[in-house]
C-alpha cells in the first residue's frame, strides 16, 4: 500500500497574502469547493501552512477520499479556525461596550448642563414677567420664554434619540456577551459543559448533599479505542463519536443531572439524589445506548462500526470525600470495567 501524501506539492512559500490567496483559489478550483466565505478562510490558512492541525485534517480528509461538503468545511472551520477567534470576540464587545457606556454619560452630562440651563432661563424669565407684570413688556417676556421652552423641547427630542440608540447598543452588547458566556461554559465540539463549570456545578451539588443528608454518584465514561477511531478513520469521524456519546448522554440523563467532556475521549456525570444503585442502573442504561449505535458514512453508507464504552461510578461520602477523592474513585472503578473486557460497568471498591 502507497502512503499517503498531501493533497498539493506545496510551491516555493508566497511572500504575501495575495500570493496565499492566489495559492487558496487554486486548490479550491482544484477539489472542487465552493468559493463560500467560510470555505476561502480554510483554504486560505491551508495554503498559508501555519496551522499545522487544520493542513494535517485536511490532508486526512482528501487522502481518505472524503467529499469538502459543506459540513466538512463548517467541522474544520469551526474546530481549526473559529476557537483562534474567542478572545478577539470578547476584546471587541468588551471595547464597545466601554464606547456605548462613555456615550451615554457624555450624553447624561449634556442633558444635566441643558436642564440647567434651560431652568435658569425660566428663573430669568419668569423674574422678569413679575417686574414688568403690568406694562407692555410682558408679551415679548412671555414670547422669548416660549420659544426658550421650544429649544429645550428640541433639545431634549435629540438627547432622547442618543439615549434610545445607545440603549439599543447595550442591549446587542449584553446579548453578545451573554452568548460569548454561554459557550465559554461549554465544550466547543459537543456542546456539553467543560470541565471547569462542571466542577463549579459539583462543588454547589456537594454543598446541598452535605447540608440535606442525601445520596449523590459520579460517573466517568471512557471510550473505548478512541484512537482506532482518529487512526483509520481520521478525525473529524472521532469528532463523531465525541458527538454521539454526548447526545446520548443528554438524550438519558434527565432533571439536575449533568454531563460534561472530562478531557479528552473522557465524560464526567453527576446524578444529585442518586443512590449508588439507581446510578448504576441509569449507567448500565446508558452502556447499552451507545453500544447499540452504529457509525455509518453518509454519501456512501459504509458501516464503521459500533462505539462502546467503559463506565465506573462512585458514591459520595459525606465524612471524608472531596470532589477530587470522589472522581479518583469513580476513575479507578472505570479501569476496573476496561481491565475486565471493556464495554461495561463497574462500580467503587
Amino acid at each position: 500500500m502507497s502512503t499517503p501524501t498531501t493533497i498539493t506539492s506545496k510551491p516555493k512559500e508566497p511572500e504575501n497574502d495575495f500570493q496565499f490567496a492566489k495559492m487558496a483559489l487554486s486548490l479550491m478550483a482544484k477539489h472542487n469547493v465552493s468559493p463560500a466565505p467560510e470555505n476561502y478562510d480554510i483554504w486560505f490558512h491551508y495554503a498559508k501552512g501555519a496551522n499545522k492541525e487544520l493542513v494535517h485534517e485536511v490532508d486526512t480528509i482528501v487522502n481518505n477520499g472524503m467529499v469538502f461538503t459543506q459540513e466538512t468545511s463548517s467541522y474544520i472551520h469551526n474546530k481549526f479556525i473559529m476557537p483562534n477567534r474567542s478572545q478577539k470576540v470578547v476584546d471587541e464587545a468588551a471595547s464597545s461596550a466601554q464606547k456605548v457606556l462613555g456615550d451615554v454619560l457624555k450624553v447624561i452630562h449634556e442633558f444635566d448642563s441643558e436642564t440647567q440651563d434651560y431652568h435658569q432661563g425660566v428663573d430669568k424669565y419668569m423674574e422678569a414677567v413679575s417686574q414688568k407684570f403690568e406694562g407692555t413688556g410682558v408679551a415679548a417676556i412671555v414670547k422669548e420664554l416660549i420659544n426658550a421652552t421650544a429649544q429645550m423641547k428640541q433639545k431634549g427630542e435629540k438627547i432622547s434619540k442618543k439615549l434610545e440608540e445607545s440603549t439599543n447598543e447595550i442591549s446587542q452588547l449584553k446579548k453578545n456577551l451573554q452568548q460569548v458566556t454561554i459557550e465559554a461554559q461549554r465544550d466547543f465540539l459537543t456542546g456539553v459543559f467543560n470541565r471547569k463549570t462542571f466542577e463549579k456545578y459539583v462543588d454547589e451539588q456537594i454543598t446541598i448533599c452535605r447540608d440535606k443528608q442525601s445520596e449523590l454518584c459520579l460517573m466517568m465514561i471512557d471510550i473505548n479505542h478512541f484512537k482506532l477511531f482518529n487512526d483509520r478513520f481520521g478525525h473529524l469521524l472521532g469528532d463523531e463519536v465525541l458527538k454521539t456519546v454526548a447526545r446520548t448522554l443528554t438524550d438519558i440523563l434527565k432533571g439536575r443531572d449533568v454531563v460534561a467532556r472530562f478531557g479528552g475521549e473522557e465524560f464526567i456525570v453527576i446524578l444529585p439524589e442518586t443512590p449508588l444503585e439507581g446510578a448504576m442502573k441509569v449507567a448500565e442504561m446508558i452502556r447499552a445506548a451507545i453500544a447499540s449505535k452504529e457509525l455509518k458514512r453518509r454519501d456512501t453508507g459504509e458501516n464503521y462500526g459500533t462505539i462502546t464504552v467503559s463506565m465506573g461510578v462512585a458514591r459520595f461520602r459525606h465524612e471524608t470525600d472531596t470532589l477530587p477523592t470522589l472522581i479518583k474513585r469513580a476513575d479507578d472503578a472505570l479501569y476496573v470495567a476496561k481491565n475486565s473486557g471493556r464495554n461495561r460497568v463497574s462500580r467503587e471498591i
